[in-house]
């Protein structure tokens, strides 16, 4: 049986007179058949170049055998004076259009069309073509007239043989075992005869429209809370997403523009580099920005230290570990602090600014508050979010704060995003009410490590060139270093680099390959999850939770391990069910 497209009920078909043909075709035609039916097309037509249109009623097609045009002409009143061609109607003979030439017209079109769509990779010296008039209520008698020839003529008497005589129609033509080729056949096929055409949306003007809505809801928070900082000992706990960065940006702007001298101080460099740089482009904090240091705490301490001529390592040699950095950097810290008062410099601030607290050891709060802070009871302002610990546990800040306020609403994300993400640590989830719904978590599962890479490429691919997005808005997040996943050997995508630089990709100058710990705080448009196999002290669910966290308006995630699987498609689920 052919293969039929479309496969419809032949009953169901517009001319009667194509029924018992499109039947005799499916029926009696092996599978290596295809029959395209009332194939319409539509081109410029030789030396006019204006536009026209014809309609094939059948292409079959062989791998082998090649190409065939039938044109069908119904009806028992038809015949040929030896110039014209005429059916009987209720008003009396009526001519109408050579059929032969009508089919001979559209073989040529087709395969100009073939051509085309092709490249030229595929042309009519490819394979053999040709046309043949299917008559199936009459027979006929007689020479044919000269632009025909029995072996194309198809009447009534060869209905119950169509196989038969379809082979001797291509046969006449030159059909033979001049094989195609799989691939060839399926680029004649399904790439120039029935090419995939659909109607996209591209996601880039719905990011722009969501970014709107959800700054607008940010700066809202930042308004409602500028009216509640009347005490000077602030804590604040939210959510991923609920605008804690913003909103601590935008207090120490504010005590920076009062006179202040202030230092906002957090975890990750990369989120300080960020900051600095929403500072430096925003005009309107020239007058009082030398006010504002903003640092992360590493960098802070290496900085001080070093600058005060002392070694900035271990005590008794060896590797910078955890034990340096919580136990004896905040040591350092406070030794660098009094040299530098010896010298007369002061490195001291009026207000501190910490953000992602939750991940600040006992000693950089006591080294912050007693060495840095110019005075006991100065203003300190923390911002936090437990779920998001890099040290699994929370050492909460030995401080007497006057207030405590949560943020329980985000902000960031797209509704179903704000979802997914609360899933994957089993959170509650609340948006605003006029948040952008967005589109659900995707995740694809990998059949292996190995297919992970693939995958990758090809969405990374379909994002920047059909999207038309830009590298800036979109972030590769694994649970290790670029060098260490599955792009290491990746330099570029579609003519786009890939970049370990947040700063690079912050310019544009490439995608940003990163991890969830560098990228904790930041925010992209689009993320990209990838490598995900299973948890373990390097990559936790919380991690994943900030992984996800991560990305405005769109989340895809690829993983190839049942552990990290099991999770995204619970949360992907969720997502599904958020209107």
């Amino acid at each position: 049986m052919a293969r039929m497209i479309p496969n419809v009920n032949p009953s169901q078909l517009e001319h009667g007179a194509e029924v018992p043909v499109y039947v005799a075709l499916r029926d009696q035609l092996s599978d290596e058949f295809a029959v395209l039916h009332s194939y319409p097309w539509l081109r410029p037509w030789r030396a006019e170049g204006a536009l026209a249109e014809g309609e094939t009623d059948f292409v079959v097609l062989h791998r082998r055998l090649g190409l065939l045009v039938l044109e069908v002409k119904g009806g028992r009143g038809i015949r040929h004076d030896g110039r014209m061609w005429y059916r009987n109607s209720a008003h009396g003979p009526r001519e109408f259009q050579d059929p032969f030439d009508q089919a001979r017209r559209n073989m040529h079109a087709l395969l100009d069309i073939v051509e085309e769509r092709s490249g030229g990779q595929l042309t009519r010296h490819h394979f053999a073509y040709g046309y043949a008039v299917v008559f199936p209520h009459v027979d006929y008698e007689g020479t044919p007239p000269p632009n025909a020839d029995r072996a194309i003529i198809i009447s009534r008497r060869h209905m119950a043989s169509m196989d038969q005589a379809v082979l001797l129609a291509l046969k006449a033509w030159g059909g033979h075992s001049r094989d195609l080729g799989r691939e060839k056949y399926d680029t004649l096929l399904n790439d120039c005869l029935k090419p995939k055409f659909r109607m996209i949306r591209r996601i880039g003007p719905d990011i722009t429209t969501a970014s709107d809505k959800l700054l607008e809801l940010t700066e809202h928070q930042a308004q409602v809370f500028e009216g509640l900082y009347a005490q000077d000992r602030v804590l604040v706990e939210g959510v991923a997403g609920s605008g804690k960065t913003f909103i601590a940006l935008a207090r120490a702007l504010a005590f920076a523009r009062a006179g202040r001298r202030v230092l906002f101080v957090c975890y990750n460099s990369a989120l300080a580099s960020w900051l600095r740089r929403q500072v430096l482009d925003d005009s309107r904090t020239g007058p009082y920005r030398s006010n504002l240091s903003i640092e992360n705490f590493h960098a802070l301490a290496k900085g001080l230290v070093e600058k005060a001529g002392i070694r900035f390592g271990p005590a008794g040699g060896g590797l910078r570990g955890s034990h340096f950095w919580d136990e004896e950097v905040p040591a350092l810290l406070e030794q660098a602090v009094l040299e530098h008062d010896i010298r007369g410099v002061d490195v001291r601030y009026d207000v501190l600014v910490v953000d992602e607290a939750q991940d600040f050891s006992l000693g950089w709060w006591y080294a912050l508050t007693e060495s840095l802070l110019r005075t006991e009871d100065g203003p300190v302002y923390a911002f936090m979010d437990p779920n998001q610990s890099l040290r699994g546990v929370v050492q909460s800040p030995p401080i007497a704060f006057e207030t405590t306020f949560r943020l329980n609403m985000n902000c960031r994300n797209t509704r179903k995003i704000a979802t997914a993400s609360a899933s994957v640590l089993e959170l509650q989830s609340r948006t605003f009410a006029r948040a952008p719904v967005g589109a659900s978590l995707k995740v694809l599962r990998a059949r292996s490590r190995a297919q992970q890479l693939e995958l990758v490429l090809r969405e990374l691919e379909r994002l920047l060139r059909t999207e038309e997005l830009q590298a800036r808005q979109v972030v590769l997040i694994g649970p290790s270093a670029r060098a260490k996943g599955s792009v290491a050997g990746v330099n570029e995508v579609s003519g786009v680099p890939l970049t370990a630089d947040s700063d690079a990709w912050r310019e544009g100058r490439g995608v940003l390959v990163t991890t969830s710990r560098s990228f904790k705080g930041l925010e992209a448009d689009v993320v990209l999850l990838y490598d995900l196999g299973g948890f373990g002290s390097l990559f936790q669910k919380e991690d994943l939770y900030v992984a996800c966290t991560r990305a405005k308006f769109l989340l895809i995630a690829i993983a190839h391990g049942k552990e990290c699987s099991a999770v995204l498609e619970a949360a992907s689920r969720a997502s599904e069910d958020e209107t």
